[in-house]
């Protein structure tokens, strides 16, 4: 079990438009099965319109349920993830549905509206959650703090009752933090990402020139390092060795020169008085001390040329990622662009400030709600006013707010979206 997190964004017509189509025209062939929860509805596009609603009126539903209205305006009510099960797996659809609903409880959004879409357009199994921050009764958002860490320990506890782990690397990322360290995976660093955001505008074919010509600057780079770091080995390896070396061999040769030497007589005395055995216990010293410190040599070399192979195998992986980005780019890309006049047809039909089919599911605050709010406001700016005239100017607004609230209650019918300010969703 692998979930993955998508960027999220603001538009519920942009998520169906993906996730309910194939990518390269209006059909649907790719989508399997599709689910919704907490909507009152099966249709997965009247469920997103519901939850674009629900998104827009986020100050009304607060309004009427009490909730204070503070902080930042929320920008991406659109949250989504996946999760991906092995080639080898097949899970049911009812078993797709409930490990979707329990990831949705280690979230702590079960009760958010979603879509579940699942795909089969890939060698796995996997299904998509399209879900709503935004609550559709009390209009308070979804936190998505530690969502990845979350999902990790779900999908590990998920492995955990199916009898079989798949993703060890996971296991041992959560236990070292539940010992308290810092795991985090690699993200792409700074200089990539300007990189991608400067190519990414580009053709496809020049995004793979551009790329290539990168990755072999970063190759001929790698190995000019490694020329740079043998030829200050070799220095710092002589300024260490060069004379104790030179001194044993000097030693070694005038040794076994003297070994060397002919002579009976002279034999038989340098072995009578063990001049013969000295000599050669102190030769075998001085050539073990000599082997000891080629061994060291070798070993300083040996390490260089692991290292060097260790940045060059990351340099490879880091090369291999970097390219299956930029064809995840293209790809997105070109979605993106034959999406283009086909994607009109579906945001036409797309429709969700003065629609009342989507309206009519929604809660939305009473009218008796609306008349006591414009009656008090009323009476606030009448209370405002001083000088005397509080209580002919309140009963002119009074009466004034009635009027408004039973205009309103006739227009019940015909919802509008005044917060135009929002953009969530274009009409």
């Amino acid at each position: 079990m692998i979930p993955r997190v998508g960027p999220g964004g603001s538009s519920f017509q942009g998520a169906g438009l993906y996730y309910l189509h194939d990518k390269d025209a209006l059909t649907s062939e790719r989508v399997a099965f599709t689910h919704t929860l907490n909507t009152h509805t099966d249709s997965p596009d009247r469920s997103l319109k519901l939850m674009a609603w629900t998104a827009l009126h986020q100050r009304e539903l607060k309004q009427a349920a009490g909730v204070v209205a503070t902080g930042r305006k929320l920008e991406k009510p659109v949250y989504t993830y996946s999760l991906a099960w092995a080639q080898d797996e097949t899970p049911s659809r009812e078993e797709m549905v409930r490990a979707a609903q329990d990831s949705l409880k280690a979230l702590g959004m079960e009760d958010r509206q979603a879509v579940l879409v699942s795909h089969n357009d890939t060698q796995h199994p996997h299904i998509h959650v399209i879900l709503n921050r935004v609550h559709p009764e009390h209009g308070r958002a979804a936190s998505t703090s530690k969502d990845h860490l979350k999902l990790s320990k779900w999908a590990e506890a998920y492995e955990r009752d199916q009898g079989k782990i798949r993703v060890h690397a996971r296991v041992n990322h959560n236990a070292r933090r539940d010992r308290g360290q810092f795991v985090k995976n690699e993200n792409i660093t700074r200089e990539e990402y300007d990189w991608v955001k400067q190519h990414r505008s580009l053709d496809p074919e020049a995004i793979r020139d551009a790329r290539s010509s990168r990755q072999a600057n970063e190759a001929s780079e790698l190995r000019n390092r490694l020329t740079r770091r043998q030829s200050a080995l070799e220095a710092s390896l002589r300024r260490e060795y060069a004379k104790p070396r030179a001194k044993l061999d000097k030693e070694i040769s005038a040794l076994e020169e003297r070994i060397g030497k002919k002579g009976l007589f002279r034999a038989v005395v340098r072995k009578l008085f063990g001049a013969e055995k000295r000599d050669q216990t102190q030769l075998a010293s001085l050539t073990a001390s000599r082997k000891a410190i080629e061994a060291r040599m070798a070993e300083r070399r040996d390490a260089l040329k692991q290292d060097y192979a260790r940045d060059w195998e990351k340099m490879e992986r880091r090369h291999a990622a970097e390219r299956i980005r930029d064809e995840r780019m293209i790809e997105r890309k070109r979605s993106e662009g034959s999406r283009g006049r086909s994607g009109e047809v579906a945001r036409k039909s797309f429709r969700v400030r003065a629609n009342a089919e989507t309206a009519q599911h929604a809660p939305a605050p009473s009218e008796r709600d609306r008349m006591a709010k414009a009656l008090s406001d009323a009476a606030r700016k009448a209370e405002s006013e001083g000088d005397g005239k509080t209580r002919e100017v309140s009963d002119k607004r009074l009466e004034r707010a009635k009027r408004r609230a039973e205009g309103a209650k006739r227009s019940r019918s015909r919802p509008r979206n005044r917060d135009h300010d929002k953009g969530y969703e274009r009409e």
